[in-house]
């Protein structure tokens, strides 16, 4: 899994062949079929790997909003080790979305297990009494990761950390605008 994501991120979706992958990973073709018997397994695979990852550096974060500037301390986390060459690891991946169907499915889901994290923080806002009533936790969140992959994107093309920080100060200012 490893090699095949670092081909992938080093050198796109095209890279993504049985051959290619098998090389990377140092493990014969026969192996690589037993384990992936059909092409787009891999790249699912890709994509469940790269939502661990986010999960589990977002996980601690978000499950510990209990109040505003909990969801203030995650930006912060968010921010800290940001330099101009970081990516999301599910953002870099949308790629797939146009060659494996299966990919996109799997990337879809991935992105709303990820909203469904920030959307539940946000619901424990709401009943903290942080958050007006009015506030729709789910449109919040997709909000909060619009901005946050917009930002990255910006960011990453500009080469100017910035853009991601006022991305999500926009975002999170949105979330602001219910606080009670």
């Amino acid at each position: 899994m490893a090699a095949a994501t670092a081909l992938l991120l080093r050198e796109g979706v095209g890279s993504l062949t049985p051959a290619r992958i098998h090389v990377a990973a140092h493990v014969t073709r026969a192996e690589f079929e037993e384990l992936f018997p059909d092409p787009d397994a891999i790249v699912e695979a890709i994509v469940e790997t790269q939502l661990d990852v986010v999960l589990r550096a977002q996980y601690p974060s978000l499950d510990a909003v209990q109040r505003l500037a909990d969801l203030e301390h995650w930006r912060s986390r968010l921010l800290e080790p940001y330099t101009p060459e970081s990516n999301c690891p599910l953002g870099s991946l949308i790629y797939l979305a146009h060659r494996h169907d299966r990919g996109r499915h799997a990337l879809t889901a991935a992105f709303s297990q990820w909203k469904g994290l920030l959307a539940s923080a946000l619901s424990r806002l709401q009943a903290a009494g942080d958050l007006d009533r009015s506030a729709d936790p789910e449109v919040l969140a997709t909000g909060l990761i619009a901005a946050l992959q917009g930002g990255y994107l910006l960011a990453h093309t500009t080469q100017d950390a910035e853009r991601l920080r006022a991305t999500l100060d926009m975002a999170l200012g949105q979330v602001r605008s219910y606080a009670q």
